[in-house]
């Protein structure tokens, strides 16, 4: 299992590349109003289009539409072929046994959570290790392991940056459609758990669970 935070910067690609079916995929396309969510989704489809004789068959197939037993071709077989002449080809997806033997999760904190409910703006950041000085780059290969939370890292005063800034309702909206479709991404209320564990008491804190775990 892989876990990501929802301020991390990759992502959307994180759960997107994922995503190993095309309706899905096309879904998202269509339904998604956020710009690098539907170039990612572009990038995972692969078209491959129909062969003049894949059109010939397939048209064949349709001309016994109308005619009284359908040439021996059942509904199911008759709207696959409307199906792809309608689409003119057939859609895949590109790298597609990547993750396949793993799966991922994701930490959603009270901040995102947040900025849904109040339709807000959300920024996927990271510690802004490309211009920190030897010291800071020092300090953060020794100590970020130990923290792994950039709000965290962001209070003990080290400099953090943004990336980009979406829509927090968009990133939501293909959270629940991927999860919902695939059973990918889990989701995990991250701050939820810290507030509720008992960890805390020994100096500890939740930082990542398999969403999929069971207790008996």
């Amino acid at each position: 299992m892989i876990m990501l935070a929802d301020w991390h910067p990759d992502i959307l690609e994180f759960i997107i590349s994922k995503m190993q079916n095309p309706r899905i995929l096309r879904f998202l396309l269509e339904n998604s109003d956020d710009n690098q969510i539907k170039q990612l989704v572009k990038d995972k489809l692969k078209f491959t289009p129909l062969t003049e004789v894949e059109k010939a068959m397939y048209q064949g197939i349709l001309n016994y539409q109308t005619i009284p037993g359908q040439g021996g071709f059942d509904e199911k077989v008759i709207k696959e072929a409307v199906e792809k002449l309608q689409l003119g080809g057939t859609y895949s997806v590109n790298n597609s046994e990547f993750l396949t033997g793993a799966n991922i999760s994701i930490c959603l904190t009270k901040e995102f959570m947040a900025a849904v409910e109040n339709d807000a703006e959300y920024q996927l950041r990271f510690p802004d290790v490309e211009n920190y000085s030897k010291e800071e780059m020092e300090a953060y290969n020794r100590e970020w392991h130990k923290y792994g939370d950039v709000r965290e890292w962001e209070a003990l005063g080290f400099k953090i940056r943004t990336y980009r800034t979406i829509k927090a309702r968009e990133l939501w909206k293909l959270v629940n459609i991927c999860a919902t479709y695939s059973a990918e991404p889990g989701i995990f209320f991250i701050d939820n758990a810290n507030d509720m564990t008992n960890a805390v008491a020994y100096g500890q804190k939740v930082v990542a669970t398999n969403p999929c775990g069971k207790v008996a």
